[in-house]
């Protein structure tokens, strides 16, 4: 990142207590992908921060960045759209502090992510309105890992080489990078064609047109375990918030 003042918008993905007063704060920009700053007395600064360093929102940000410093100096900030209806939910509450770890942990900073950016967007504005909030978290899934490089394969078995939907049993395996045929890798998640199909339209359809994607609840009961799995080989470890879901899920079904 260049030397100097900058302003972008940006949603915070992660902010960490320091001293009595200081945050150091993980943020998502467009123009500068995942960017670490100092918030000198960012949790009292009313004037220069307000609320926007620890609510879930779209805010603009203003920061410098110097030579030979790991962290950039935070100055201001300011709100342009809050998320106020996510936190009013604990489901969908734990499914956008789901989805903030994952962009922290997939995203290599400062390297310019916008499509990550955007995607990061519709998925909290999809959380927002509280359409459909799990098929959401699902599409955001699979896109995000592709736009980092991380993405499944889903095209083929990868050792006899058959196509995925050429009519054999098939599993998704984290360990072998996603879809294989049962009879080469017994073990995995099974995965009917349908799943396969709709995995791929999350892939490749136009972010403006996913919305047109209708996903039953056996794709994401199907496909969910297997991405929260591959999720944590591909990061080496469980992100925190895949555990609140679980414990979200599991009281749900007790009634």
């Amino acid at each position: 990142m260049e030397t100097g003042r900058h302003k972008s918008q940006a949603v915070i993905l992660r902010r960490t207590n320091y001293g009595e007063a200081d945050l150091i704060v993980n943020f998502l920009t467009p123009e500068s992908g995942k960017v670490g700053g100092m918030a000198k007395h960012g949790r009292k600064s009313v004037k220069r921060f307000g609320n926007v360093l620890t609510s879930l929102s779209l805010v603009e940000l203003e920061f410098t960045a110097s030579r030979n410093r790991e962290l950039v100096r935070l100055e201001r900030g300011e709100l342009l759209k809050n998320y106020e209806s996510i936190t009013r939910d604990v489901e969908r509450m734990a499914l956008a502090g789901y989805v903030l770890e994952l962009v922290d942990g997939l995203c290599a900073p400062l390297d310019p992510v916008p499509a990550v950016f955007r995607l990061l967007l519709w998925c909290l504005d999809r959380f927002d309105s509280g359409r459909q909030p799990e098929e959401a978290a699902f599409i955001f899934q699979i896109r995000i890992l592709a736009l980092t490089g991380f993405g499944p394969s889903i095209s083929g078995c990868p050792v006899c080489g058959q196509p995925a939907l050429a009519g054999q049993d098939l599993v998704l395996n984290p360990e072998q990078g996603g879809v294989a045929c049962k009879t080469c890798v017994p073990s995995g998640f099974p995965i009917s064609p349908g799943t396969i199909k709709l995995m791929d339209l999350a892939l490749t359809l136009d972010l403006e047109k996913i919305d047109r994607v209708r996903t039953a609840p056996r794709v994401l009961d199907e496909a969910g375990p297997f991405l929260r799995a591959y999720i944590t080989y591909t990061l080496g470890h469980e992100l925190k918030s895949s555990r609140v879901i679980e414990q979200l899920k599991r009281r749900k079904l007790k009634g």
